[in-house]
């Protein structure tokens, strides 16, 4: 990491990037710029050697080309969730780009079908934009949606809500506004045209595709356009526990094959356990209560006081949980979908459990990410994934029971627990393992829950040796999940990309595009393994 006083060179940048975005905009004290450059993975990073904040894709121009024209890299930040150093600088002379000031929605266009919205709008701003009119994006967000950014979303190419029926963020993408190295603006997809607009986007070849899931590698998105789904008033929720991971897996490789559950999430017995102490409790419940039946009627009226019922032994003594949401413009879609998936549970050996979690999940879409960026006694909480063919699912899944099985000794020894939740995304399954262990949690992590919980952990002392041990153990299981044919998203510089491929023109190609949009490699240097 850098000293904390800029040299001459950066100074002189920072007063030009002052006159441009406004003093008030342009940060250069050492704790602001350290802050930002940090993720949530513990992997080395250089500190920036300023952080802006455009307000327009005119300020993020400008701002670009002024740094790059000093010689400096560039880097956009989103809300800052990346575990997989994504927009963390490899280098000091670096200016990293907070997006957060560009969050407006453009235009909403319910003719046409699609939203211009700004790269660094949250998804739950952009939900709760198109929601009152009785619209949404096919993917519309991670559980981070609180602070997660359209832009960072499909840097990373992201998954969870809508994910069951329509894929990742990046099917969800007509055009891009991106700006490149030199601080050009590059249109993609129909918007490009001159007399059309951003309905379509394949005229001609996709290249709004290579600036989606490229982890900020080749410009930086400023403007996306998004299609829209009409609103489908109608969900079914179903939960069921089994006694065994594969039980559970077979169950929820059957209902994504036949693609009718837009969401359709895992839990394991650690994961559970978590959940129950501290995240789906019965004052919450309580809590959550009103809005379902405010929702619907006496129906949801019935269906809050099933929930409530649950009480807080929801997740108690469960080995694995299934949970489902199902959506139909009608109510009887909805539910002859969710009888289905009931069918298909059963038929696996599953047993029907409240659905609390599936109910809560969706009444508050984007509320804190303490449960999940936690452990409930606040520990770390850092994960790894592999992106499989439904295909490989299970023996993927058995591998990482193994490799858990080997390790135990391990993982007692240091006090580090697992944990993995499984989902998928249309016909592609996800495995994601999560280490847990307690360390110091750091300003960001810390800036990110509730003052209360912040106060409460804020103590827990570095770790260096067992964070050492858990940052090997993820290591471990990234590359199990890579020789048993796994892919990642948010490759960002921690998964492996080129080194993966069976031939050699990908990387040429790859590199060539590189040459031609950044050619002295300063758009975030590393990325995809590109320096």
């Amino acid at each position: 990491m850098n000293a904390a006083v800029l040299n001459t060179g950066s100074e002189a940048l920072v007063k030009e990037l002052q006159s441009i975005l406004g003093a008030e905009h342009v940060s250069a004290d050492f704790e602001t710029r350290d802050f930002y450059s940090r993720d949530l993975s513990f992997r080395p990073y250089q500190t920036a050697a300023a952080v802006v904040r455009p307000g327009s894709l005119d300020d993020l121009s400008m701002a670009v080309a002024a740094a790059t024209r000093a010689g400096y890299a560039v880097v956009a930040r989103g809300g800052g969730m990346s575990y997989t150093s994504g927009y963390t600088p490899e280098r000091p002379d670096t200016v990293l780009v907070d997006m957060r000031r560009m969050n407006r929605v453009l235009e909403i266009n319910k003719e046409d079908m699609y939203v211009v919205v700004e790269c660094g709008c949250t998804w739950k701003s952009l939900f709760e934009a198109l929601n009152p009119l009785g619209l949404r994006t096919p993917y519309w967000g991670p559980l981070s949606g609180m602070y997660a950014t359209v832009g960072g979303a499909l840097s990373q190419n992201s998954l969870f809500h809508g994910s069951g029926t329509e894929r990742t963020v990046a099917e969800s993408v007509l055009g891009l506004k991106v700006v490149l190295a030199d601080g050009s603006v590059l249109t993609t997809g129909s918007g490009a045209h001159r007399t059309s607009n951003a309905f379509w986007r394949h005229f001609g070849p996709d290249v709004t595709g290579l600036f989606t899931a490229d982890t900020g590698a080749f410009g930086i998105k400023g403007v996306a356009v998004l299609r829209l789904l009409t609103l489908q008033k109608h969900t079914a929720y179903l939960s069921y526990k089994f006694d065994t991971l594969e039980q559970m897996l077979r169950a929820q490789l059957r209902i994504a094959r036949l693609q009718i559950s837009s969401e359709c999430y895992g839990f394991d017995p650690y994961y559970n356990a978590g959940f129950e102490k501290q995240g789906i409790t019965f004052e919450e419940g309580l809590a959550i209560m009103g809005k379902v039946a405010r929702k619907g009627g006496l129906k949801g009226l019935a269906g809050a006081a099933k929930m409530a019922m649950g009480g807080k032994r929801i997740l108690k003594n469960v080995p694995y949980s299934l949970h489902m949401t199902f959506d139909g413009h009608t109510e009887t879609v909805a539910a002859e979908h969710m009888d289905l998936g009931a069918d298909i549970c059963a038929e696996e050996g599953g047993t029907e459990m409240v659905n609390s979690i599936p109910q809560v999940f969706r009444a508050n879409p984007f509320g804190g990410v303490r449960t999940v960026l936690l452990g409930s006694d606040g520990e770390i909480w850092i994960p790894v994934h592999g992106f499989f063919p439904l295909s490989k699912a299970i023996p993927a899944a058995q591998a990482v029971e193994k490799w858990l099985a080997e390790k135990k000794p391990l993982f007692e020894q240091w006090g580090i627990k697992t944990s993995y939740l499984t989902c998928f995304a249309g016909a592609e399954f996800v495995i994601e393992p999560s280490l847990y262990w307690h360390d110091e949690l750091g300003p960001f992590r810390l800036s990110l829950i509730e003052p209360e919980f912040a106060e409460k952990w804020k103590g827990i002392p570095a770790n260096e040796a067992r964070r050492k041990v858990a940052l090997q153990l993820r290591d471990e299981l990234r590359d199990i999940f890579d020789r048993n044919g796994g892919l990642h998203l948010q490759i960002g510089k921690y998964y492996p990309y080129t080194e993966l491929m069976n031939n050699e023109a990908l990387p040429k190609v790859l590199n060539g595009v590189k040459d031609v949009l950044d050619p002295k490699r300063l758009v975030n240097p590393g990325s995809l393994g590109l320096r």
